[in-house]
């Protein structure tokens, strides 16, 4: 009986390519539920059976994603802390719903289910997924994985030839890693977007640190659902310590204070004896550097009292170098250093020409050769190569190869990153990386370059100078490799002990400079330095923070970081964690790599890294005024509810927090107008009567009236028609102090032990009148022939405004003033 077999790839390019080995570009093609996944079919020789009916599709990319159930999606759900033990659920999104369909139609026929994902754990994961999407469909079929390093002949061979399961280990730790970075990033994006919307934050990548914010751009305004990413302010546990050594490096500058230094030089020419040319040595102070001019012009000063030098010291020594296969970081950190071109653009062509059978697979730690590459064959490959054909033949052909020098690290999974084909026709950029991986691979097979460094020391009246030359004795490797540069420097034949007068020697003012902003090469080395990100997602966290505007590149090619990525991190830094550090990242990618391993399983990693982040958030939660003290350095408060305030009294009254003016501000409607005190610095907002002429109360010392229970200012609101006023606090108007009341909350329904309370008061009449009414009705209910016409009262408005306080107040004021910044909030 025929085998029918469904054959799996994680691209569209990779199942077209694979399937055109496989079928020695046979295979008929059909379309599936999604037009950019096509199927190809035809017969193949594999698993010990024949002419096996083979169908080769493909996903793009992840098939499926986890997110929180239904009713904790909308932000204003609950509260971000919640999100840490939300239920989950892993499932297949709208847009991948067309590859779901074509699996479930094929798997049906099939009997034999192959996956050829990428051999990584992220591939791992995806098989996975497309093995449960087809479980689902179908209850029994075997499956296998195939594992290739290169899409080429050789290895799809080998793969067929070696199928095996898949590893659900690595599964497993992906799907952790994603379940970890969903719950904390959501909980602390939700947390801090929800928060800083009081403030004016351009998502706008001119967005520069110690500037004013930008005419132009988006503001993060205040949106309910928050569905847009520029009205995000994502948190993510690898961006945020990428972000943290951009923000680290601008730091160092801006607080950099530079100093002058003062230096020695000597000057000497010399002929050459072989090229009989007078050849000028600067020899170099080994002090190096003086930051005191006194000492250092008595030092130059001895050395001019006898300006006699003496060779003390002539080194000669070789140095040989040629560099190890190359790794996904090495080719990222070189493309953006040599070539200019980014990381997460390095890695988009490095995937196209890997797809297209040009290149080995270009994720991987591994920069050792496993003995029995056929290295030559690979070299061979390039001898046809109009620009280094000629040199590649040379290494095969007059023993020029030599064996690769082996790295310290190995993944296990995959060779260094070679050519696998010649390739003709490519430009542009995707030509820059090919050459680039081409002729990396023909250096590390090629001879050392070897130099000859000299160093002379000379002495002048006890102090030591030094100049060192080099000469390249053997290209080696550099014949094929420009990236590396040639430091020729020659410096004619000193003899130990030989004597001469130098042309002059002079003393140097300089001054120290501060360190440049943090380069790709720099932050990738210092990303896998520590343990953030793998070499599959590093240049991902690095373009995600661009994304957010959080950093942008400058003309030289380095990061800065914006207002928005400095805030976050000062921010963070001011409560005390070390978010923006590698530490906690680190430990979370130690504790995935275990359970790929076994050490550890999946719901001991989850409780210990989520209880520790839901502890950090509650301590942020605590401290969330930190947020307030770094982002007022760079942005303007919001308009509360997205309205358009202008100012009226710039410093009108006294806030209770600060002891700071707030502002009077007004919208723009002319009907009725909306009202608000504003306090810049505390970034608090409180809503006024939009009736009535308002004015700041004061004692009649002139001293500002303080609401006993707040310390806020008390204003006066008059009636302009009946000239009848009454006074408020602007804080209990907003927040009444006790629960009972409604806002807004005035100064005669307060009961509280103040001279403007006149809640008591009111009370009482009320009491007085409910106890009349109650007489009257009795005595009409007794039928009394001498009924008495019932006493009535009439309240009013205190208009009188008070200027004075009695000395109990004011003792009571100071006292509760005490109370509050012990306590923070007064207790009733």
């Amino acid at each position: 009986m025929t085998k029918r077999i469904l054959n799996v790839a994680e691209k569209p390019s990779a199942a077209k390519e694979i399937a055109a080995i496989l079928s020695n570009k046979r295979a008929t093609v059909r379309e599936g539920f999604s037009k950019y996944n096509k199927l190809w079919d035809f017969k193949y020789n594999i698993l010990n059976f024949n002419d096996c009916e083979m169908t080769f599709t493909s996903v793009t990319g992840h098939l499926m994603e986890i997110d929180v159930v239904e009713q904790f999606k909308p932000w204003a759900s609950c509260d971000p802390i919640q999100l840490f033990d939300a239920p989950i659920r892993k499932t297949v999104p709208s847009d991948k719903e067309p590859l779901k369909k074509t699996l479930e139609r094929e798997i049906k026929k099939a009997d034999i289910l192959i996956l050829w994902l990428d051999c990584d754990r992220e591939g791992e994961n995806i098989a996975f997924e497309v093995l449960e999407v087809c479980k689902n469909a179908k209850k029994k079929f075997e499956f296998y994985r195939a594992h290739f390093s290169a899409i080429i002949p050789r290895e799809i061979d080998r793969a067929c030839k070696n199928l095996a399961k898949p590893n659900e280990k690595d599964s497993i730790a992906v799907d952790t890693r994603m379940e970890i970075d969903l719950r904390i990033g959501a909980a602390f994006t939700r947390f801090q977007t929800l928060y800083l919307k009081k403030f004016k934050i351009i998502s706008n990548s001119d967005n520069q640190p110690k500037t004013t914010t930008p005419a132009n751009g988006n503001i993060l305004n205040n949106s309910n659902n928050n569905s847009s990413g520029k009205e995000i302010i994502s948190y993510g546990p690898c961006q945020f310590p990428t972000l943290g050594f951009v923000v680290e490096r601008y730091f160092r500058i801006v607080n950099f204070k530079p100093e002058d230094f003062w230096h020695l030089s000597v000057v000497h020419e010399k002929m050459d004896t072989s090229s009989g040319k007078m050849i000028p040595v600067t020899f170099s102070w080994c002090r190096n550097r003086l930051f005191d001019y006194t000492a250092a012009f008595i030092l130059y000063e001895k050395c001019l009292d006898n300006t006699e030098a003496t060779v003390v010291d002539v080194t000669s020594k070789e140095s040989r170098y040629r560099p190890v296969p190359l790794t996904t970081i090495e080719l990222q950190k070189a493309a953006s250093k040599k070539l200019r071109i980014s990381s997460v653009q390095t890695m988009q062509y490095a995937e196209e020409l890997y797809t297209k059978g040009l290149i080995s697979y270009p994720r991987t730690e591994t920069d050792s050769f496993q003995a029995g590459t056929d290295l030559k064959g690979l070299i061979g490959n390039q001898a046809s190569n109009p620009e280094w054909g000629a040199y590649a033949s040379r290494l095969i052909n007059n023993n020029q190869f030599v064996y690769p020098k082996s790295g310290k690290n190995n993944d296990n999974s995959h060779p260094p990153i070679h050519p696998t084909s010649s390739a003709t026709g490519l430009s542009g950029n995707l030509k820059k990386i090919y050459d680039f991986i081409t002729r990396r691979f023909l250096a590390c097979c090629s001879e050392e370059s070897v130099f000859a460094n000299t160093t002379v020391t000379i002495d002048i009246q006890g102090e030591r100078f030094s100049e060192t030359g080099t000469m390249v004795l053997k290209l080696g490797y550099l014949e094929v490799y420009p990236f590396d540069k040639r430091n020729d420097k020659l410096i004619p034949t000193y003899q130990k002990g030989e004597r001469f007068t130098p042309k002059r020697i002079d003393l140097t003012k300089g001054t120290t400079v501060a360190p440049h902003y943090i380069t790709e090469a720099e932050l990738l080395t210092a990303m896998d330095n520590n343990k953030i990100g793998t070499d599959a997602t590093m240049a991902t966290h690095i373009q995600t923070i661009q994304d957010r505007f959080y950093v942008k590149k400058n003309e030289s090619n380095q990061f800065v970081p914006s207002n928005l990525g400095v805030s976050l991190v000062a921010s963070y830094e001011l409560m005390g964690f070390e978010f923006s550090k590698p530490n906690l990242r680190a430990a979370i990618e130690a504790d995935v790599d275990k359970i790929s391993r076994g050490q550890k399983t999946k719901q001991e990693v989850l409780l210990s890294t989520i209880e520790k982040y839901k502890q950090l958030y509650q301590l942020a939660n605590q401290n969330i005024n930190c947020f307030d003290r770094s982002f007022r350095e760079y942005y303007e408060p919001a308009d509360p509810k997205g309205g358009e305030f202008r100012v009226l009294v710039s410093q009108f009254s006294r806030c209770g927090k600060c002891n700071g003016k707030m502002q009077y501000k007004s919208d723009q409607n002319p009907e009725a107008p909306k009202r608000i005190l504003f306090c810049p610095q505390c970034i608090d907002t409180f809503d006024l009567p939009k009736n009535g002429d308002i004015s700041q109360l004061v004692t009649s010392m002139g001293v500002p009236q303080n609401c006993p229970i707040c310390q806020y200012q008390v204003l006066s609101v008059r009636n302009p028609i009946n000239d009848k006023s009454y006074t408020i606090c602007p804080k209990c108007r907003n927040s009444p102090p006790d629960p009972i009341h409604k806002k807004p909350f005035h100064c005669f329904q307060c009961t509280f032990n103040c001279n403007l309370a006149t809640g008591n008061k009111q009370q009482q009449q009320q009491q007085q009148q409910q106890q009349q009414q109650t007489n009257y009705n009795r005595n009409n209910n007794n039928n009394n022939t001498n009924s008495a016409r019932p006493i009535t009262t009439r309240t009013t408005r205190t208009t009188t405004q008070h200027r004075t306080f009695t000395a109990s107040n004011n003792n009571f004021n100071n006292n509760n003033r005490n109370s509050d910044r012990n306590n923070n909030n007064f207790i009733f």
